[in-house]
């Protein structure tokens, strides 16, 4: 009887377990896909103004997101003023030799290919004022960067920064030769150097609204850890400053909290965020980005390793295994080759992350700002 009981059990299980379904979310089974809009008007003289237009994709499409092409992109003054942006590639739209006036308000007009028709709200030209200092101090076995601002005339108020990083660093050992066409010949370019890039992936924000002054100080903008390969030769980073108007402020701060700070029941919970471009004759057909008119003011700064503590900094060789190979065995398994030992009459050799620096996602191509 014990035994019929525990089958019958298990049989049970097994029914119950083959009629359950994955749930799949609308949202991420949903088959709509709405435009993004990433790009502003650049007032600043002699600059290019460039639209990126992309659809979305759901949350389970590991594919690249689409870009809207063939759409017709201009740029509309209250005045009836209308400059047409040209299409590139990938879904840009730029517009070259148009400087906004200030005291006008400007609106983004889009038709795509499929007949969609958006517009953004008329917003005037908000000019950025310029990066004070861009700082960074040793704290907590990192670096932390900060950003200084003010505006004297207390006008600005909405701030929002993004950085690019770019970093100088070596492989652990340099290769002075390869193996190609099943000979050992020199090495040549070198990959002993390279130069990574990061760009910042959170929103930063910060009000001065309830300030006596338009001052922003010490803003922390990033931290590398001291252990980090970043900082292991020179590391540089280029702080852009933009001014918001309030509305524009409202939106990124509200971008943030939804996309930054889910974590707990506690935290913002998910919630529909569109901007201020919107369909006319269409309001469930969303419009995800924010148009603004104005300029954006940069700093860039450098932090040499000598600077720097001597922290336990990349590139460690010790977690590089070293072999000792003949001619034969170097042509025969095609390692990673360090050197040639006279006195061993063998060749040093490891793996290819200890001597090619590219492996860490870093080019060999010194920038042209590079100091």
């Amino acid at each position: 009887m014990i035994i019929k009981i525990k089958y019958l059990t298990f049989s049970l299980l097994l029914l119950l377990a083959s009629c359950v379904d994955p749930y799949r979310p609308p949202e991420i089974a949903e088959p709509d896909s709405y435009l993004v809009v990433n790009g502003y008007f650049n007032s600043a003289p002699g600059t290019t103004t460039t639209i990126q237009l992309a659809r979305t994709q759901n949350l389970a499409d590991k594919k690249t997101p689409v870009a809207e092409t063939k759409a017709q992109v201009s740029i509309e003054s209250k005045n009836k003023v209308i400059y047409a942006l040209k299409e590139g590639t990938g879904g840009a739209y730029t517009l070259s030799g148009v400087t906004p006036q200030v005291g006008e308000t400007y609106r983004l007009h889009i038709r795509t290919a499929k007949g969609g028709d958006y517009y953004s709200e008329y917003v005037p030209v908000v000019a950025t004022p310029p990066v004070d200092s861009v700082s960074w101090r040793v704290e907590n076995d990192g670096v932390q960067i900060n950003v200084n601002t003010h505006d004297p005339k207390n006008n600005t108020r909405y701030y929002r920064w993004e950085f690019e990083s770019t970093f100088e660093y070596t492989a652990p050992f340099f290769s002075s030769y390869e193996v190609k066409s099943n000979q050992i010949i020199n090495r040549n370019p070198s990959v002993y150097r390279c130069w990574g890039n990061e760009n910042s992936a959170n929103i930063m924000t910060f009000s001065t609204t309830r300030l006596s002054k338009d001052v922003v100080s010490q803003f922390p903008i990033a931290f590398i850890p001291g252990n980090s390969f970043k900082l292991s030769v020179k590391y540089s980073i280029l702080v852009k400053q933009i001014a918001l108007t309030q509305s524009g402020f409202d939106y990124y701060d509200q971008l943030a909290r939804i996309t930054q700070n889910i974590g707990s029941i506690f935290d913002p919970q998910p919630s529909q965020i569109t901007g201020n471009i919107q369909s006319p004759t269409n309001p469930n057909d969303l419009v995800l980005g924010f148009f603004r008119v104005g300029t954006v003011e940069t700093k860039r700064i450098f932090i040499n390793s000598r600077d720097l503590p001597n922290w336990p900094n990349y590139p460690n060789t010790s977690l590089c295994q070293v072999d000792t190979l003949t001619t034969a065995d170097v042509l025969k398994y095609q390692p990673s080759i360090i050197t040639y030992d006279l006195e061993l009459m063998k060749y040093l050799t490891t793996s290819l992350d200890c001597v090619d620096c590219r492996t860490k996602g870093g080019v060999i191509q010194r920038p042209s700002f590079w100091e």
